[in-house]
């Protein structure tokens, strides 16, 4: 176990805001997140996955709701909140937590939890990466279910929903959260430490960690980022340029859109809330799950709620981690794909080099 202090929590939500892939929230949310942090202690405790006893016992914490939103109601207490209406649900009180997935914000929601009830937040995720969906994770296929599922908002609203269909958990929560001004916290896939080891993709929050500690060493210094964090990441330049538009409607509580840079090397991006293919003309150069990454030539990671036209940005793909390149968790994202209009299956990045 090792301690992390204010600098390694920016590094974090910089790194984790690009391996987002589009999602996860803004780096701005995340900042503001790192100072609700610190107004509870100066440290957060980040424990490995085979440091948790079989026995122990936690529980996901994610934030829900619109990017926009969430900058100006940032979370302090619901994720705790969220927690404990989980634990009095199942009945079971919470050793550690578990980031949902990688993103600016919801890398750093649980720590929000973790710093208020001063227990260590795990280093790693279900995903990689983030995602569009409660069910796309890891544990889910690994058998844990996503219900009981436990919701609270800043005004001390709190849900359980039941449900035997993630779908309905889906469309349940964000038709709420939509309700109580977009924004929510929430908890669910409660597990014992044997089950977090077994299912868990481990060390991402030291990835991203990692990330961001280079991305900011080149903002401070008034260089690009883009080519080393390739060339140190295993990364691969997708597309260079300037973005000439960006199309987005949002159906259902998701925003879908397409993404259209011109200039150096172009790329087009089509994205449910998080990006899932990118192409070049009519050559693809990567799909989901593999990750689709926006940067900023300032070296600010972008969700697709920050980009705008006319800004000069890089994508940049990464693999998954393997136990996110599983045949199960493409048939996940297969509808989303096919209504975007890619109806073939999953081709890995090196593949497409």
């Amino acid at each position: 176990m090792r301690e992390l202090h204010e600098d390694a929590l920016r590094n974090i939500v910089t790194g984790a805001g690009l391996l987002g892939s589009g999602g996860g929230g803004s780096t701005r949310e995340g900042m503001k997140l790192v100072d609700r942090v610190l107004k509870f202690t100066d440290r957060v405790k980040l424990m490995a996955p085979e440091e948790a006893g079989d026995e122990d016992w936690g529980a996901v914490i994610a934030g829900m709701g619109s990017p926009i939103a969430s900058l100006s109601r940032v979370r302090t207490w619901s994720p705790a909140w969220a927690l404990e209406l989980l634990e009095k649900e199942v009945g079971f009180t919470s050793s550690f937590v578990i980031p949902f997935e990688i993103g600016a914000g919801n890398s750093l929601n649980p720590m929000l939890a973790a710093a208020q009830r001063d227990i260590p937040i795990i280093d790693g995720d279900p995903c990689g990466r983030a995602v569009p969906q409660v069910d796309m994770t890891t544990f889910y296929l690994g058998g844990l279910s996503v219900s009981p599922f436990a919701l609270t908002t800043e005004d001390e609203i709190k849900v359980i929903l039941h449900t035997k269909k993630p779908a309905d958990i889906e469309r349940i929560a964000r038709a709420i959260t939509s309700e109580l001004e977009g924004v929510s916290a929430t908890s669910c896939n409660d597990m014992c430490g044997k089950d977090l080891k077994r299912l868990i993709i481990p060390g991402t929050t030291t990835l991203v960690e990692k990330i961001g500690s280079l991305i900011r060493e080149h903002q401070a210094a008034g260089t690009d980022p883009a080519e080393a964090v390739c060339a140190q990441f295993e990364g691969r330049l997708l597309g260079r340029g300037e973005v000439a538009s960006i199309d987005v409607e949002t159906r259902g509580g998701f925003d879908f859109g397409v993404v259209r840079v011109l200039g150096e090397k172009p790329v087009t991006v089509a994205f449910q809330n998080e990006n899932m293919t990118a192409y070049r003309g009519d050559r693809l150069l990567a799909v989901v799950p593999d990750l689709i990454c926006a940067l900023q030539d300032n070296g600010t990671p972008l969700t697709n709620a920050d980009i705008a036209p006319g800004m000069k940005l890089s994508y940049i793909g990464f693999k998954a981690p393997e136990q996110f390149r599983t045949p199960g968790v493409f048939d996940l994202f297969r509808p989303i794909l096919q209504a975007l209009g890619y109806d073939d299956d999953f081709i890995g990045l090196e593949a497409l080099e």
